[in-house]
């Protein structure tokens, strides 16, 4: 490196790649390992679901919660089309695309600061860095985030292409790199605060000669921001939101945190959680060092190559809109949590790795300096990963899936199962459907649903598949014998309403199931409703079509309500139908 005593200052090219390809193969395939521990989150399972219903563009387009991330939808559909409900295949995917990122970055050293030991350095930073991590682990935030980093970084060689005198190849990979960007994140965006920065950096001519040399470039650029934006303004669902102003100090503080952190290799702790969320408030060990390790960069950097200044400028940027938009639009819904979620923080490694090789390769120091760094570095990294690592593995899925996709291998394809939600913290109120069915319909493992001929099984909390107790909260009131062999007769087009006797003391408001003993000599056509005492409909979803015979029906689960009667339809004339007994509850 230049300015460290002791080691060769102009290694080969072909050597400095095979390091940076040897450093992304084994950061990538540890971060695999340990992103195994951990298994799916509720919004993997609410995205593969929405994948597996295609490729269509409507499906693309269809908004991630309040983003539009026809990127994101991609991914999910080829997983569900490939192999669904195989979470190894998702890990390789990753550590694919993480290796891709760190050869990326290491490219990108190297075209910058050319055959020097800096360009290692940089990479281990960027590798090693726990602001990424947790975003790898969580394959919804790697599906956003591992996209961004690798056209981001695409952006940044095309910008040094443009530079370079390659602007057919500049125009034809950054403006499309930023697109595939986009959509993948709409935060990653701020990829070009970092590409402006690198282009000032990179600037040899007076401004108004260099503004002539830049505009078209940066046109095009333009062009794929107004795309994706016609984009989301015909198909995006923002949500409204509200900036904490009186909290804003506060968060913009802990905001800050994070890159300091960042540069002592923390977090070292993370907090608790039941479910590998990852959140974290760097402590005063991290921030003391951080801070130590930031001045000295930015003293090196203003005395000695001020250019460098620029991308610590990219740093602040970032740190100031990613607080500002979190804030937005997090924050009246989950406080302060989200403003220090890891999540949104990954592609800050970009800029900040840039940040700190700039401006550290201008240090005169000894080697057993920068090996130090290195070492603690490392260290660090290693503490912070393995605490992440530990919340990580509390992810109950892997067993769930594990037991539920053995349990219906061992019953058969015409195993008959109940309706019921997937447990807590596997199916969350932040779930649009938290049911197990359509899981299993994505993953193409054959069952039935609640079929009449059988009564169904229960796939427990712990995913094991057992006969159930159906609790029963109220019954249906028998009417008056107006017919001698039917209490409760459903005949033609004429609806009937039952009303409902509760079994315990009190009313209850739950997503009930229906449980329908009956006797016809014909098939018939019959929906079922819920009603409140509001008048309140509920539909329940379910097969309508009731075998001819003696048998019983299982509906469910409906929206959440206060049932008091239960309402049968159909349409057709000739429906012949005598219910002998109505239960309502769920299946324990």
């Amino acid at each position: 490196m230049r300015g460290i005593s002791g080691l060769p200052s102009a290694p080969q090219s072909s050597v400095l790649q095979a390091v940076v390809v040897a450093v992304a193969v084994v950061q990538a395939a540890v971060l695999g390992l340990l992103a195994r521990r951990g298994s799916w989150l509720t919004d993997d399972l609410s995205f593969l679901v929405q994948g597996g219903r295609g490729f269509a563009p409507s499906e693309l387009l269809t908004p991630v919660n309040d983003h539009i991330a026809p990127g994101l939808r991609f991914v999910y559909a080829v997983f569900a089309e490939v192999a669904p409900l195989n979470h190894d295949v998702t890990v390789a995917w990753r550590v694919l695309m993480q290796a891709v990122a760190i050869v990326l970055m290491g490219r990108l050293l190297l075209r910058l600061l050319g055959p020097t030991w800096w360009v290692v350095a940089g990479t281990l930073f960027y590798a090693l860095t726990p602001l990424s991590m947790p975003s790898f682990m969580s394959l919804s935030s790697g599906v956003n985030n591992l996209p961004a980093h690798i056209f981001g970084l695409l952006l940044l060689h095309a910008t040094i292409d443009w530079y370079d005198g390659r602007r057919r190849r500049a125009l034809a990979c950054g403006p499309l790199s930023l697109l595939v960007s986009l959509a993948c994140w709409e935060k990653s965006a701020l990829i070009l605060v970092t590409a402006v920065a690198l282009a000032l950096y990179l600037r040899d001519q007076p401004v108004r000669v260099w503004l002539r040399r830049t505009w078209m470039f940066a046109a095009a650029l333009a062009v794929a921001v107004v795309a994706f934006g016609i984009l989301y303004l015909t198909n995006g669902d923002p949500s409204s939101g509200r900036l904490p102003v009186g909290e804003l100090g506060g968060l913009l503080a802990r905001g800050f945190r994070v890159p300091l952190a960042a540069l002592a290799g923390g977090p070292w702790t993370w907090d608790a959680s039941d479910y590998g969320f990852s959140f974290a408030s760097a402590g005063a060990g991290e921030i003391v060092v951080g801070a130590v390790v930031a001045g000295v960069l930015l003293l090196a950097a203003w005395r000695r190559d001020r250019r460098a200044l620029l991308l610590w400028g990219s740093v602040v940027v970032y740190v100031l809109v990613t607080v500002l938009l979190v804030s937005y639009g997090r924050f009246s819904l989950f406080g302060i949590v989200f403003t220090v979620h890891y999540h949104y923080w990954s592609d800050l490694s970009i800029p900040l790795t840039l940040a700190v090789v700039l401006s550290a390769r201008t240090l005169r120091m000894r080697l057993a300096v920068p090996v130090a760094a290195v070492t603690g570095l490392v260290a660090a990294t290693v503490v912070s990963d393995a605490g992440f690592a530990r919340e990580w593995a509390k992810n109950p899925a892997k067993a769930y899936f594990a037991n539920v996709t053995a349990g219906l291998d061992e019953a058969g394809p015409t195993v008959n199962l109940w309706d019921t939600r997937m447990p807590p913290p596997i199916a969350t109120a932040l779930m649009d459907d938290p049911r197990l069915s359509p899981v299993l319909r994505t993953a193409r493992i054959p069952f039935r649903l609640q079929e009449p001929g059988s009564e169904p099984l229960l796939v427990d909390d712990s995913g094991k598949l057992r006969p159930a107790q159906f609790a029963v909260w109220s019954r249906g009131e028998p009417a008056s014998r107006s017919n001698a062999f039917c209490n409760l007769l459903l005949h033609g087009t004429e609806p009937l309403t039952v009303p409902l006797v509760p079994t315990q003391l009190g009313s209850a408001t739950a997503e009930w199931f229906v449980k329908a003993a009956y006797f016809s000599n014909r098939e018939n056509d019959v929906s079922v409703e819920l009603v409140d005492a509001d008048g309140t409909v509920a539909g329940l979803p379910a097969s309508r079509e009731w075998p001819a015979g003696v048998g019983s029906m299982y509906l469910g689960p409906s929206q959440r309500m206060t049932a008091t009667a239960v309402r049968l339809r159909s349409s057709d004339p000739a429906t012949n139908l005598c219910v002998e007994n109505l239960e309502i509850g769920s299946p324990q």
